[in-house]
Order: structure tokens, then sequence, then C-alpha cells
């Protein structure tokens, strides 16, 4: 059973902070591979070319270096994407288009090999979306005009929705990131029906500090970690409610 990490974002300069390094440094039996999976096609080469040399620098500030990085191909064979994924210490499924990340992962028939995957693994916006129970899209811009949830890969009984930007204690009735538009009505009518739910933050401050919430899963337990002022949020039939980020839980 992997240790699953669900995150929104980063701060591009200081992505893993003390807590996750000593977290990774502590639950990484061995550095031999790392293994990064992009959000299908169209963000393979982004990925390849930008991404994954970002989070090599990343790791190697804190003083992590695998010995082989290894980046999943939409032309890969899936037999060696499967013993890729079996021999990885650490996965990584990356941004983009959560759909378009499942569809790649089930075309190269990796989707159990992800769920018996025993290292660690981190999900960032798309990617935590898919590791998550329910991949949960609300209507919030052209790309995404309509509700779309599908069920992800159910690493636990946990689903996140990614990039909840703002200030204060309070959801506000909705909130507009770079265009997209999330209303808190929309986001509480999808927990009505799937059930609870995360919200968690990588808000960008003019000062250039960055608040940034994640949620840490291993078998039964549910952990909170933040960075900065970073708010984890938990959607429910009756409404959003701020969670006490001090608390660690036991998933039902």
């Amino acid at each position: 059973m992997s240790i699953n990490y669900y995150c929104s974002g980063f701060d591009n300069t200081n992505a893993f902070f003390k807590e996750l390094e000593n977290n990774f440094k502590n639950e990484l039996t061995d550095t031999k591979s790392i293994v990064y999976i992009p959000a299908g096609e169209p963000a393979y080469e982004k990925a390849r070319d930008k991404y994954v040399p970002i989070f090599t620098e990343h790791f190697r500030k804190i003083g992590i270096k695998f010995d082989n990085v290894h980046l999943i191909s939409p032309n890969m064979d899936s037999i060696e994407a499967k013993e890729l994924v079996d021999n990885a210490n650490f996965i990584m499924l990356m941004g983009g288009n959560p759909f378009l990340e499942k569809k790649l992962v089930e075309e190269l028939d990796i989707v159990d090999n992800l769920k018996k995957f025993n290292g660690v693994m981190l999900g960032y916006s798309a990617g935590a979306m898919l590791m998550s129970k329910y991949i949960i899209i609300v209507p919030c811009s052209e790309e995404y005009p309509d509700f779309h949830i599908e069920k992800g890969l159910g690493l636990s009984d946990v689903s996140i929705y990614p990039h909840n930007n703002f200030e204060g204690n309070v959801y506000p009735e909705y909130i507009d990131v770079d265009g997209e538009i999330t209303r808190r009505d929309d986001l509480i009518s999808v927990a009505k029906k799937y059930g609870d739910f995360y919200l968690l933050q990588d808000y960008y401050i003019e000062d250039g500090k960055v608040d940034v919430s994640l949620i840490r899963t291993y078998k039964d337990n549910i952990d909170y970690i933040t960075y900065q002022n970073g708010k984890i949020f938990k959607v429910t039939k009756e409404g959003i409610i701020l969670e006490d980020t001090k608390k660690n839980l036991k998933s039902k």
C-alpha cells in the first residue's frame, strides 16, 4: 500500500518545505527510481522539457537524488510502463486534464499496478484528482462547462478539488482563479450526491509567499499538512467547513 500525497500546487521556488522534506526522507526506503506520469499526450512534452527538470531540482535541494528518472510516454509499451511503475520508489502524477491522465493509465493498463504500488505517490492538481475516489469537475470555464464526475483510482476514501485560492476562513459565494469560476453551491451539490470531499489551496500572495495545503493518507490515516497560511476545507451536503489542520483523522 502506498503513502499518498494529494496536492493542489507548490511554491515554484520551494516546493518541498521542511515537513515534506522530513516525510520523504523518512518514507523513502530507497531512491533507485522515480516515475512521472503526465496528463496524457498533450501534457507530455511540457512535462519532459519543463516540469521533470524542475522537480528534479526541487528534490536535489532537499538532498534526494534518484538514480533513475523516468517519464511515462503515451507511446510507451504497456509492459515497459508496468515494469517502471512496479520498480519505482516514488511516483508523481502530474497536472493537466485529469480525464486525459485517466485515459493514459487505462490505455497503458497500469491502473492495477498503481493501486498495488508500495512506495510514495504524490499527485498534484489533475494528478491528485486522479488519485481520488472521485474526479470532480464543476462548471467553471469554457473547457469545463458542465458537471463531470468519474471514479478515480480510489487509493483512499478521499476526493480533492484543487486551486481553491482565496484569502479568509469562509468559502465565498464563488472564487475566480485565472478566469475559472467555481461556485460554492455547485460544490455542495456534488457533496449531496457523491459524499464529502476536500478543497486544497496553492495561493500566491503579493509578497511572493505561497499558501499550500495538502492531504497525506496511509492505510486508514488522513493527515493534514499546510505551508504558510494554507487552509483545507471540507465540502459536505450541509455546506463548506474550514478544517482544523492540527488534527489527524481516521477515514470512514
